[in-house]
This record gives structure tokens, C-alpha cells and sequence, in this order.
């Protein structure tokens, strides 16, 4: 009843609005008050209305999609695409949208990045909606579940004889393939050799291993209005800030076909024919576009040259300090993070951090993000596990790209490899059942049973 009460106070307000649009000023700050009223509770993976006008286009097969009023909210996974207003005095209208969306973090623990959208202001969903599959363990042993689709990788779970779980996606030929563990949102990887499934498995889409698995809006298109146009010079220039959690790590998006990787807060604008502006307020943002890696740190923003589609078409470019009359006036306050825009960068600090980047460049070869994977296309990605012949004609896919490899983490495999009591020794921790094996020359075949068998046990990988 107060939540009630609260709206239709904030919607009265509204009303006085178009009296008085001739001060912009005011239009911005009711605007951004009746989304902070209205939005406030907005829950993980939702998207809200905030203030008049929004259009937005459902996802396919999505039924009873209401979402044309402020303090209306639905499930971002819902929303194909988002068009906000852009500053319309006479009408009161400055189109506001907030999403609360999952971050792209390996660890289990949930975390929540924020998206505020301002202005003429459009978003559209790229991640691609996967093809679920029910699969079972068919090993006698638990396997595990590893970070990255290699026997090398670090191990994040096991999974019991038996058990079936949920796969989303697969390395192009087959042999790997991510799983969704259960009660849980954390991700990983399970070799193919030891499962069956419900279903064909060419009909997953496919990924390169060391991409991450994009849920909805961690992967989207993005334009904002151009500079200058809103006829108002005391608001803020049509775009979108996005807010990582505190201590939460990195997390990864991809936009405009851009590696975007953010621990901070973050104000975006972007136009076709003309460029991406990645203006960091707090913390860094990590960007790559055609191999080439810029980081702007707190107080300094690059750029992305883009095409008439809103796709990168040149590597960022160096990282230049902003004016701090460009970034003043936006709405960090309505950002569930207290923050304090950073200050400018001097011109030494600049100098430093392109300085710094260049060393980096002549030290380091790129390495170019893979292009949008397709089911059916060579898309090789990380192909440690058995060498099966891929899969033929799947349908198409299209995929977001692969940021550039991380190092792989070592190995967490079986219990030591060495067995009880063995003699033999040489326990080499390769494979994945953990059970550590016992004479000569077990080599820990990822399923850590004590195997004190008089012979080798080779790479036989999760198993």
C-alpha cells in the first residue's frame, strides 16, 4: 500500500510537469527521482520502467509483455530490444531505464551489475538464447567440472555417477561441453566421453573455450543520441552508466562486438559512422577491439571506432583525460554504489599511461578476439579433451566473440595422485577423477580413485 501510495504521488508530480519543461533542470531531476522511487527494489536479471517514454519489443514467444508505464517491470531475458525518449520539454518526456542484470564472474558467489540508461538511448539484446539439453553421467566414477575445456584447467566441481545436469553450450568438435552445475548459476566444463544426452548435441551452440557464456544484456548492441542535440546544456548527455558490484572482481560484457571488461563505474555513448566513448568515473575499463587492449583508469576515457551497424571497425584508441564538465551532472546518485567521480588525469598521468600502453604494445603480439561463432563452423576454440570428429550440419548460431585467453589455472586434479602406500610413484595429476593412483606410474585420470594398477594410466581426461 505505501509502494502504491508513493507512485501516485510520484505520477501527480508528473502532471506538472510540461508547465514547467522550460526549465530542463527540474524535467531531469523528477525524472530521476521517480526512478529512484519506482525502481529502487528492482530484483537481479529485471529490468524497470523508470520515466516516460520507453518502447521496447519483446523476445520472441515471450507472452503478456507489459511494459509501457513507469514502475512496470519485467525479466531482462523478456526485453529483445529498449528505446528510451530523448529530451522532449514540451512533453516532460527524458526516457529512464534501470536492469539489474548477473554479473559474468567465474566465482559462485551472485553478484548484480547495474545498467542505467538516459536519454535517446537504444539497447538491444545480443546474446544469443542457447539450446538446452538434459545430460547424465555415465561414468561409474564422479567427474569433474572444470573452468575451461581442458584437462588442465582448474576444477570448480564434480558431478556424481548418474546425476544429470543442464548443458548449454559445446567446443566446435563435441568433445566438451559446459554444463550448468546443479543448484547453482556457476558454469563449467565436463568432457562429452562420460555423459550421454537427451537430445543431439551438434544442437548446442557453439563457443570457443575461453569464451564466457553471455546471458541476456551481458552482451548487447547499444546507440545513444548525439552530443549536443538535446537543446538543454544543464543535463546530461543521452547515455548509459554501468556499475559493477564492489569487490566482485571483473566482470566481462560485450558490446557494440567490443570486449568490455569493468571493475568500476562506467559511462558509455555511442553513435554509428562515429564512435563508442568509454569514460571511466571510478576503478578501470578494460577494452578490445581487433586485438588491440586499452585500459582507461579512473579520470580518462577512449574511444572505439564504429560503423553505420554499431560494429567495431578499428582498435581503440589511447587513453586521453575527460573534462570534468562533461561527467559532472550525471546520475551516479541513483547508482545503488556511492561513488565520487574521479578527477581529470593531468597531462602526466596521461603521458604515463600512454607511455605505458605503448611498451605494452611492442612487448605483447594481439591477440584479435575470435569472430561470432556459428553451430557448424570451425570454430576451434580451447579443443584439449578427445579428438572426435566434429559434428555435421548444425544449424547456424551466431555466438558473441572470445576475449583474449586468460592463462589457464593449474590444475586441481584427484587427491595427489600418488595413491596409498604406492611405490611406483609419478602420480602426474592429469586426468579428472581425482582418486590418486597408487603403483608406478598412475597419472590421476580425473576421477581420483586410488588405481594401483602395474601400468599407465594416459590422459584419459575426466575419467
Amino acid at each position: 500500500m505505501k509502494r502504491l501510495f508513493s507512485i501516485m504521488l510520484t505520477l501527480a508530480a508528473f502532471s506538472a510537469v510540461p508547465a514547467m519543461a522550460a526549465d530542463c533542470p527540474a524535467l531531469v531531476q523528477q525524472a530521476l527521482a521517480a526512478t529512484g522511487t519506482m525502481c529502487g527494489s528492482t530484483a537481479k536479471n529485471e529490468a524497470c520502467y523508470g520515466n516516460i517514454n520507453l518502447t521496447a519489443t519483446p523476445t520472441f514467444g515471450v507472452q503478456n509483455f507489459r511494459f509501457s508505464q513507469p514502475g512496470d517491470r519485467v525479466a531482462v531475458s523478456d526485453i529483445k530490444s529498449l528505446q528510451l525518449s530523448p529530451m522532449t520539454v514540451d512533453t516532460g518526456e527524458w526516457g529512464v531505464a534501470l536492469m539489474n542484470i548477473e554479473a559474468n564472474l567465474p566465482a559462485a558467489k551472485p553478484a548484480t551489475v547495474t545498467l542505467l540508461a538516459f536519454g535517446d538511448v537504444m539497447l538491444e539484446n545480443a546474446a544469443a538464447v542457447p539450446t538446452l539439453l538434459d545430460v547424465q553421467v555415465t561414468s561409474s566414477n564422479p567427474i569433474n567440472v572444470r573452468q575451461m575445456p581442458n584437462m588442465n584447467a582448474g576444477v570448480i566441481g564434480s558431478l556424481q555417477p548418474d546425476q544429470t545436469v543442464t548443458a548449454l553450450e559445446r567446443i566446435v568438435d563435441g568433445s566438451w561441453l559446459r554444463v550448468q552445475l546443479p543448484d547453482s548459476e556457476q558454469m563449467g566444463w565436463v568432457s562429452s566421453e562420460f555423459i550421454t544426452a537427451s537430445g543431439d548435441l551438434r544442437t548446442l551452440n557453439i563457443v570457443e573455450g575461453t569464451q564466457p557464456h553471455y546471458r541476456p544484456m551481458q552482451a548487447f548492441t547499444f546507440r545513444s543520441g548525439k552530443e549536443g542535440t538535446q537543446g538543454c546544456t544543464e543535463i546530461p548527455e543521452d547515455g548509459l552508466i554501468i556499475q559493477t558490484p564492489e569487490g566482485a572482481g571483473e566482470v566481462q560484457l560485450w558490446i557494440n562486438e567490443v570486449v568490455v571488461k569493468l571493475g568500476s563505474t562506467v559511462y558509455f555513448q555511442a553513435q554509428p559512422n562515429s564512435d563508442m566513448r568509454v569514460t571511466t568515473l571510478e576503478g578501470h575499463a578494460t577494452v578490445e577491439s581487433q586485438g588491440i587492449t586499452y585500459t582507461a583508469a579512473a579520470g580518462s576515457s577512449l574511444s572505439v571506432p564504429l560503423d553505420a551497424d554499431m560494429r567495431a571497425a578499428a582498435p581503440p584508441t589511447m587513453p586521453v583525460a575527460y573534462e570534468m564538465a562533461a561527467v559532472a551532472g550525471l546520475p551516479v546518485d541513483q547508482l545503488p554504489r556511492e561513488i565520487s567521480i574521479h578527477e581529470p588525469l593531468t597531462a602526466a598521468e596521461i603521458a604515463g599511461v600512454q607511455k605505458a600502453h605503448l611498451g605494452n604494445a611492442a612487448n605483447a603480439a594481439p591477440t584479435e578476439s575470435a569472430p561470432p561463432a556459428s553451430n557448424g563452423q570451425n570454430n576451434s576454440g580451447n579443443n584439449s579433451g578427445n579428438n572426435n570428429p566434429p559434428p555435421s550440419n548444425p544449424p547456424a548460431n551466431p555466438q558473441p566473440p572470445a576475449a583474449p585467453a586468460p592463462p589457464n589455472p593449474p590444475g586441481n586434479n584427484g587427491h595427489n595422485g600418488n595413491g596409498s602406500n604406492g611405490n611406483g610413484g609419478n602420480g602426474h595429476n592429469n586426468d579428472d577423477d581425482g582418486h590418486g593412483n597408487g603403483n608406478w606410474n598412475g597419472h590421476d585420470d580425473d576421477h581420483g580413485h586410488g588405481r594401483g594398477h602395474g601400468h599407465d594410466h594416459h590422459d584419459d581426461d575426466d575419467d
